[in-house]
């Protein structure tokens, strides 16, 4: 399902944002490393493919 859009501030995880609760890389963000928006990013490649 689409969801408000998300991204990791872990510096380890890629630069880019979710919108998809599903998303295969998005379920990997611990909650304390998940924040609201895009920050900017790109949309990763899992999300933009759907």
């Amino acid at each position: 399902m689409k969801v408000p859009a998300y991204y990791s501030i872990n510096p380890d995880d890629p630069d880019v944002h979710h919108v998809y609760d599903d998303c295969v890389s998005g379920k990997q963000i611990p909650p304390q490393n998940k924040r609201s928006g895009t920050n900017g990013y790109r949309m990763c490649e899992h999300c933009a493919e759907r």
